[in-house]
């Protein structure tokens, strides 16, 4: 039996993305408690954040998926391992909203650099390719803000694709923050077109593309199963022959909370986009992101409903 919206949920679908006295309304509640929340210290922020993050376990079914995906990734642990790094897991995505909307509005986020290691090799490979049109793909895996925060201090300016928030005032704040480094976040509509353009003209391109696809996706293996994927990267990549970094920041604790690391994914080379070279390029970055993700599984978005469109042939 289909549940019933609420009245609240109702108001929601009919204001989405749209500014008005009622979203206002309703984004109130979360714009003041991050507003208070900022006021507090680092440390007090990162420990209530992870702690709000860890109460997505209450709700039985992002359980039931973060369960079912840590049994494909890793087989080998036990359900005890499971849960532990599902609770991790949670508490780092309740930690990165907290930097997305408490901290990061009031921090200079040019400094940012200083408080980041990079592994060995990592700055090497940037600079290698500074002022060239280069695509850098990432997963939900650890402190994804700072991803683009770091190449943007390096002076990559990256374009970032970014599905807003359904709610136009929290949409807008989140804006204000991301606009605040020297790159461009580009809305959904359109936003291939404007990627190619940027890659061709010798400028920088960062996509996000570990979640489930709905819009002609290809089916590419995942932890070893079938899930629907973006086409977008490989199609990028094949298109204008750019090369491909992996790019990547976690936690970890110290003087410097944060580890930035990147590897070169795809050496440079224009290729027909054909349906089996597509297949191919992902493949590859899959297997990349899969590698990374299970050297820090504390740190990635397990409970992201992954496989959930499935091929017709299923």
């Amino acid at each position: 039996m289909k549940r019933e919206d609420s009245f609240r949920r109702k108001l929601r679908r009919r204001f989405k993305h749209k500014p008005g006295p009622i979203p206002w309304f309703l984004a109130l509640p979360q714009r003041i408690f991050f507003r208070i929340l900022g006021l507090f210290p680092e440390k007090v922020v990162y420990r209530f954040s992870d702690s709000l993050g860890r109460l997505a376990l209450l709700f039985g079914k992002r359980h039931e998926i973060g369960m079912s995906n840590l049994l494909r990734a890793l087989p080998e642990a036990g359900k005890d391992e499971h849960l532990r790094i599902l609770r991790a897991s949670c508490g780092h995505l309740g930690r990165a909203g907290g930097e997305a909307m408490a901290l990061w509005p009031r921090r200079d986020l040019s400094t940012l650099n200083e408080r980041v290691e990079f592994e060995e090799g990592s700055l090497r490979l940037l600079e290698r390719y500074k002022g060239k049109g280069v695509l850098f793909i990432q997963a939900h895996l650890g402190a994804i803000e700072m991803t683009t925060t770091v190449l943007a201090n390096l002076g990559f300016q990256p374009a970032t694709p970014m599905r807003r928030p359904s709610n136009w005032y929290l949409a807008e704040d989140l804006l204000k923050v991301r606009n605040r480094i020297k790159g461009e976040v580009l809305p959904r509509d359109g936003a291939l077109k404007r990627m190619l353009t940027k890659l061709q003209s010798n400028e920088t391109v960062v996509l996000t593309f570990d979640q489930n696809s709905h819009r002609k996706p290809i089916f590419v293996p995942w932890f070893g199963h079938l899930a629907a994927t973006e086409r977008t990267p490989a199609a990028l990549a094949l298109k204008t022959g750019v090369p491909v970094l992996l790019s990547y920041c976690v936690r970890q604790t110290g003087n410097r909370p944060f580890k930035f690391g990147c590897q070169l994914v795809r050496e440079g080379a224009k290729a027909a986009t054909s349906e089996e070279k597509l297949l191919e390029v992902t493949k590859s970055f899959h297997q990349a992101m899969e590698s990374v993700i299970l050297s820090c599984p504390e740190q990635y978005l397990w409970i992201h409903d992954r496989y959930r469109v499935r091929p017709e042939v299923e």
